[in-house]
């Protein structure tokens, strides 16, 4: 035991976000959610006793994280299985590894899905290492500087322009009127970038948030949830578990309110003798490309391979997207800093500029 956990101490190297536990302690990061998953991957393919080993690794874990490793194996030692274990302590991994678990456990595939869920295993970060930070650290220079601008250098230079008898610039109105807008409006920023802020680092009630808006409002995360739906749809299939229940499974458990009503759906439309892709691209899970690939497998007998295919390439079509998405943020943002900085530019120089002119 010890030298496993040794070995597996090597998972739970802080990656670029470690500076996040260090701020915000309640957080759980995205290794400390891998490291747990590959601990319950390896004592189920050991099958090893998950309570001990568990609670063993809740001394070298840090934050909450530990609190919640401790509560798992606590309940897995009291006879909770594991499904019901993780779904009580759903914080300590991600949603996608909760499901993983349930649906491995409800089609006697556990070993399966969780491989597949450490091999897919990619936070949701298309925006690089240190991106988030420069922007944020940008922004906070940026505010600190505005408010130096607009509390000392307007008011004078407001004065300095009615010494000298000369009108206000437009650049001076402009940043003038973006002033008041901030000073009038400030508590909405405040209240929007909280919200924002709590909806994104909370363990449980910014869940509903990211479950049920973001999918709706953001296709690329929907996309990403369909073909988990198919990745999970090959391995009930290799194992020779029957579509429909592994469809009735995920209808129940999925995390994602609306992927569980349209799978609810499918379901009934299956009950009723509809094959399953038609109904699943009757409510979108699937395109009609999708349905006639998966309705050829069946015929040809290869319905695992071609699911399993169909679900990786919808992944890397989306996180290419994602990733030319996100390598377009950046030059976005320092284009809009530029502007930004051109305002008090020429809000500041335009007004020295006609005072030296009216001087000579």
């Amino acid at each position: 035991m010890s030298n496993f956990i040794s070995t597996a101490a090597s998972w739970s190297i802080p990656g670029p976000r470690a500076w996040l536990r260090r701020l915000w302690p309640w957080r759980t990061t995205a290794t400390q959610q891998l490291t747990l998953l590959k601990m319950i991957a390896f004592g189920t393919e050991q099958q090893l006793p998950l309570a001990p080993l568990l609670m063993a690794w809740s001394q070298d874990e840090r934050g909450v994280q530990r609190r919640r490793v401790r509560r798992l194996a606590q309940l897995l030692d009291s006879g909770v299985p594991l499904p019901a274990a993780v779904e009580e302590v759903s914080s300590a991994l991600r949603d996608a590894d909760v499901l993983a678990i349930r649906f491995g456990a409800q089609s006697g595939t556990l070993r399966a899905s969780l491989d597949e869920a450490i091999q897919d295993y990619r936070p949701v970060n298309p925006w690089g290492k240190g991106t988030v930070g420069y922007l944020v650290l940008v922004s906070l220079l940026f505010f600190l500087l505005s408010l130096f601008i607009y509390a000392k250098i307007v008011p004078t230079m407001l004065d300095i322009l009615e010494d000298y008898g000369l009108p206000v610039t437009h650049s001076l109105q402009w940043a003038i009127s973006f002033g008041n807008f901030t000073n009038q409006f400030w508590w909405l920023f405040v209240l929007l970038i909280s919200a924002a802020l709590y909806a994104t680092f909370s363990a449980r009630p910014g869940r509903m948030f990211r479950q049920s808006f973001l999918g709706r409002l953001f296709r690329p995360l929907w996309t990403l949830r369909t073909a988990d739906v198919l990745q999970k749809l090959s391995v009930a299939a290799e194992a020779g578990r029957p579509v429909a229940g592994s469809i009735s499974t995920l209808a129940r458990y999925h995390f994602d309110p609306a992927v569980r009503r349209k799978l609810l759906f499918v379901r009934n439309e299956m009950e009723q003798g509809a094959t399953p892709w038609h109904s699943m691209a009757a409510v979108g899970i699937l395109t009609p490309a999708d349905e006639a690939l998966l309705a050829s497998a069946d015929l040809v007998g290869n319905r695992p391979w071609a699911l399993e295919q169909l679900a990786a390439a919808k992944k890397r079509r989306t996180w290419r997207r994602l990733n030319r998405a996100g390598d377009l943020l950046l030059p976005v943002m320092v284009g809009l800093f530029g502007l930004f900085v051109l305002l008090q530019a020429l809000a500041i120089l335009t007004p020295v500029i006609y005072i030296i002119m009216r001087a000579i």
